[in-house]
């Protein structure tokens, strides 16, 4: 099978797998936009006639850390039952936590989002073999590393080796059913349409834009840990860095790329390039194709990289194939309506003001 053929790059995007996803921020824990995280890169606001915005959706989550911290991030998830969200796994809050809640609202414009909007998540179901690849890419890089040839150089490493299939998913179950105005997705069951160069749309509340200042690394005394926090990002080499910038809009855009290549069984690489693709944000969004004038969901949102490791967005997208995976999304929403309030998965409330 065709690989990326950048080592370097293939790493990063699996120690990247939560980029599309916003860091939380420490602010109020009732249900309000992230300061840093709407709208697609380079793409256009979504009609409210258009049947992506009707099958789309906002996923907001508090949070409250081990420390007393409370902090909010967002995410993207479309609609694939009349009470149930697809979205990614890594948008899921983990133990990491203290105390966390999940809400989906339905508005394309979050700045003028309404509380009827706004509805609870009582249930989750996170895909069994999330994870995966990234174990897989920590492996490899860990022999590399006792090879003496961290880089890889002139070695061959199929795509399982460099963190695919990573089964980046999440179902989430509505404490209601879908509003009136949206509809339930229509899902591609024709994969072998995502051939290298397929027109793909794209579409998410993530980030409109990412700047970048130049920036001098010595003035860094511990350049890992500004790396780390997010203060500045720097290329592989750490020779080159810059203070990113990131803007937003809040509400939700569309935006075409093009397919590179499959990426192991369950994946597809999509090229960001061109200044168009998903960002913060962005994670657990869907990707359209459009078939004799129908938009079909295909993918959804899991993880990317910038040029040369820098966290822009400007690089690749890796979205997790939709009807790969369907088995477990059927699964998944006739669990979580099977399974009776007292043992449905749940993420623990925090109270919205």
């Amino acid at each position: 099978m065709k690989t990326i053929k950048s080592l370097k790059l293939a790493l990063s995007l699996g120690a990247l797998a939560t980029i599309a996803a916003c860091t939380p921020n420490k602010q109020s824990a009732s249900v309000t936009a992230s300061g840093n995280s709407s709208g697609i890169i380079g793409g256009v606001a979504v009609d409210q006639n258009d049947i992506i915005r009707k099958s789309t959706v906002s996923i907001v989550v508090n949070v409250l850390t081990q420390d007393g911290q409370q902090g909010q991030f967002l995410c993207t998830g479309s609609i694939v039952s009349e009470n149930t969200i697809l979205t990614a796994a890594h948008c899921v809050p983990g133990a990491e936590y203290k105390k966390a809640a999940m809400y989906v609202v339905f508005a394309t414009d979050l700045n003028k989002m309404q509380k009827s909007q706004i509805v609870a998540v009582s249930g989750v179901v996170v895909h069994p073999q999330y994870g995966e690849g990234d174990k897989r890419l920590r492996e490899t890089i860990e022999k590399l590393k006792k090879s003496g040839n961290p880089n890889g150089d002139g070695v061959e490493l199929t795509d399982r080796d460099q963190g695919a299939d990573n089964y980046d998913l999440a179902v989430l179950k509505l404490a209601s059913k879908i509003p009136a105005d949206y509809q339930i997705a229509n899902v591609l069951t024709d994969e072998t349409i995502l051939k290298n160069g397929a027109n793909v749309t794209l579409a998410g509340y993530g980030l409109t834009n990412v700047k970048k200042e130049q920036v001098d690394p010595a003035k860094y005394p511990d350049l890992d840990a500004a790396i780390a926090s997010g203060q500045i990002g720097c290329t592989y080499d750490k020779k080159t860095c810059y203070i990113l910038t990131q803007e937003n809009e809040n509400i939700l855009k569309k935006t075409d790329v093009s397919v590179i290549q499959p990426y192991g069984e369950t994946e597809v690489a999509l090229d960001q390039s061109q200044g168009k693709g998903a960002c913060h944000g962005d994670s657990g969004g869907p990707a359209f194709i459009n078939v004799n004038g129908t938009e079909y969901l295909w993918g959804v949102t899991s993880r990317g990289t910038g040029k040369d490791g820098i966290d822009d967005c400007s690089n690749y997208a890796i979205y997790t194939k939709v009807h790969a995976e369907w088995n477990f999304v059927s699964k998944a929403i006739k669990q979580l309506n099977t399974t009776t309030k007292e043992e449905a998965p749940q993420t623990e409330a925090l109270a919205a003001n």
